[in-house]
């Protein structure tokens, strides 16, 4: 067949291409899900370490 390179180049050129898009999409994915447990994991230390502030403030208040 005259056009068989020509086709095969245009599958595996597609086919490289499908592969880059999946690979962007999965790495967007990624980050977006790794910035938002870094937000999360943040906002959890902050919270944590205003309750361990409210219980010493109301412990030295209790003992004086």
């Amino acid at each position: 067949m005259p056009g068989a390179s020509r086709a095969e180049f245009y599958f595996i050129a597609g086919m490289m291409f499908l592969i880059v898009v999946l690979c962007v999409a999965a790495v967007f994915f990624f980050f977006k899900t790794y910035k938002k447990e870094m937000r999360e994991k943040t906002a959890s230390h902050e919270r944590a370490t205003a309750e361990a502030e409210k219980a010493v403030s109301e412990a030295e208040n209790a003992a004086s």
